[in-house]
């Protein structure tokens, strides 16, 4: 669940959902406050569709199946 790259750091963009469908994209660079520090933050939220939200849940779950 990625999209694109941070415009404040250049660091890789994630989809962090916080609601059934919809997520926002954040940095995913800890020192970046991206969108947080941006005046419209919520123009970062997207609809984000089942079928992805589900291919990223099985991603998840392969990789925890591997460290165990």
């Amino acid at each position: 669940m990625s999209d694109g790259k941070c415009p404040q750091c250049g660091q890789d963009l994630r989809k962090c959902l916080i609601q059934q469908n919809y997520s926002l994209v954040m940095c995913t660079n800890l020192n970046c406050s991206y969108p947080f520090n941006e005046r419209d933050a919520l123009s970062n939220t997207v609809y984000t569709k089942d079928a992805e939200i589900l291919e990223a849940a099985k991603k998840r779950l392969r990789q925890e199946e591997q460290n165990n």
